[in-house]
């Protein structure tokens, strides 16, 4: 019996050995002082697969797998930029793109926030952004103050409306004279390069006191083509309130050349004054006070058209005209102005000094080639 558990025993154990879905036994732990038992080594790879090249097991993440050699062959030099092509990079009013809201004495549109306009008749600054004011010198050197404001009402679109007023006064000791203006003015772009321009306006006059020859310094009476001069009529008289209206249309080439048509009337005068009041026989002025009503652009009206020159700074107008009033026509066809500062001229003044840089950048030697 005992030999027969004894052979049992012995037969399960090899069973045991044999079956290749035994668990190994656990490593057995190192005796202190014994070094550790070194990993099990890979498998060799099979003769049959090549090891993978560096370039095949990581590709590159600038290069796209499906990308197409360069071929550096046909390659061509970059153009060198010689003077005729500088010049004609050169970013001046001919070249650049015209600016639509470039005008400001017959358009709905003002100067920019801290742009100067210097003008042989006028002064005006941006003081804000869409308000500017202004004053006439001429009238400043006679004596008479005088003040201008327009504020632009709207922004952007091809639509726009300003408000304006005016006001000279003429203070003497004998005598007072005022002028309010007021009125208003809509620009359409109508297209890229053309818009039109419709305005009208509200002038009131008062004159009061004693007009004699001395009360002007004889300055003003030299109109007088008779050369009698005031008759010192005392208590003298005048009030005249008038409505006219303007039209005005330019066409713009570019920044620098556009042509603008203008036409203005009085559509209606209303004059009170004293009958003994007397005024120089000058342009009509006589005539002036005997109206009363509503006027034909014929009696009062003029029309004009004019080439308009705008360069960096310097601004002219030179044109020909009519009107009813002889001369009357020169104040909307000659013009001479500086101007500068605003957003849009600060722009263009740092363009052309790039383009200076590049022009002198141009005159150097070429640098050698690095070693």
């Amino acid at each position: 019996m005992t030999i027969l558990l004894l052979m049992a025993l012995s037969a399960r154990a090899e069973e045991s050995a044999a079956s290749p879905l035994s668990d190994p036994p656990p490593p057995s732990e190192p005796a202190p002082g014994e070094p550790p038992p070194p990993p099990p080594a890979e498998p060799a790879p099979s003769a049959d697969v090549p090891p993978a090249s560096p370039s095949e097991a990581a590709p590159s993440p600038d290069v796209a797998p499906d990308a197409p050699a360069i071929d550096l062959t046909k390659a061509e030099a970059a153009p060198t930029l010689t003077g005729t092509v500088l010049r004609f990079l050169k970013p001046s009013p001919f070249h650049l793109p015209a600016n639509p809201r470039g005008q400001i004495d017959f358009t709905a549109y003002t100067l920019e926030f801290g742009e100067v306009k210097l003008g042989v008749s006028n002064v005006t600054i941006g003081i804000l952004p869409h308000v500017q004011v202004g004053t006439s010198v001429p009238l400043d050197v006679l004596g008479i103050p005088n003040v201008q404001a327009k504020i632009h009402a709207t922004e952007g679109g091809p639509f726009d409306i300003a408000v304006w007023g005016e006001y000279d006064r003429l203070v003497r000791t004998d005598f007072d004279a005022t002028l309010w203006t007021v009125g208003g003015i809509t620009s359409f772009q109508l297209a890229k390069p053309w818009a039109v321009h419709l305005g009208g306006s509200y002038a009131r006059g008062d004159v009061a006191g004693d007009i004699s020859l001395d009360s002007l310094d004889q300055l003003l009476w030299f109109l007088d083509t008779a050369g009698t001069g005031n008759p010192n009529h005392s208590d003298s008289l005048l009030h005249v309130e008038t409505v006219n209206a303007r039209i005005a249309t330019d066409i713009r080439f570019n920044r620098r050349d556009a042509i603008i048509l203008q036409g203005s009337a009085t559509l209606y005068a209303h004059v009170e004054h004293d009958q003994e009041l007397w005024v120089p026989t000058f342009l009509g002025l006589e005539d002036a006070l005997a109206q009363d009503g509503f006027l034909s652009p014929t009696e009062a009206g003029s029309a004009s058209i004019a080439w308009q020159f705008s360069w960096e700074h310097w601004e002219a107008r030179a044109g020909i005209g009519v009107s009813s009033i002889p001369g009357a026509w020169v104040l909307n066809t000659w013009e001479l102005s500086y101007r500068f500062g605003g957003k849009t001229r600060v722009k263009e003044q740092r363009m052309l000094d790039t383009w200076k840089k590049n022009k002198e950048d141009l005159k150097k030697p070429p640098k050698p080639p690095k070693k």
